[in-house]
């Protein structure tokens, strides 16, 4: 994972959604009148109650509030048991592996998931993707 993310369960605290929980009148009043950075340190401190994202090399390095969080329930507990692993951004792929930045190989591969967002990236071919000017359509229309 190069820049890793915040990831934040759908039901929240008491049994409520997320949306529910962190987005009606009363949180954003609260949340306007409170400094940034304490509600910065609240949320990271609620989130990393959970999982703790330095530990299993999930951590970004930018603030809570700075980019959209991952909502998952099911992914940080496949990281904590090992079924899944996290590991540092690809360098190249191979016919049956892939080399990573960190110079570690794995070979004989079940998936590779690559989570990168709307920007093509080196070892993604462009013929994969159509580019319509700078962006990458990652969906097609159907109207």
């Amino acid at each position: 994972m190069r820049n890793g993310t915040w990831f934040v369960r759908r039901v929240w605290d008491n049994g409520l959604l997320l949306d529910l929980s962190w987005y009606n009148r009363f949180s954003t009043f609260v949340y306007s009148m409170l400094p940034v950075s304490y509600m910065c340190n609240r949320l990271r401190n609620q989130v990393n109650a959970r999982v703790d994202h330095a530990l299993y090399g999930l951590q970004p390095n930018y603030e809570i509030n700075a980019n959209w969080p991952t909502v998952n329930d099911t992914l940080p507990s496949h990281i904590m048991s090992g079924s899944v692993q996290v590991r540092s951004g690809i360098a190249r792929l191979t016919s049956s592996g892939v080399q990573f930045t960190d110079g570690t190989y794995v070979d004989n591969i079940d998936a590779i998931i690559c989570a990168t967002g709307t920007v093509p990236h080196t070892y993604t071919q462009l013929t994969i993707m159509r580019l319509a000017g700078h962006s990458v359509r990652l969906h097609r229309s159907f109207s």
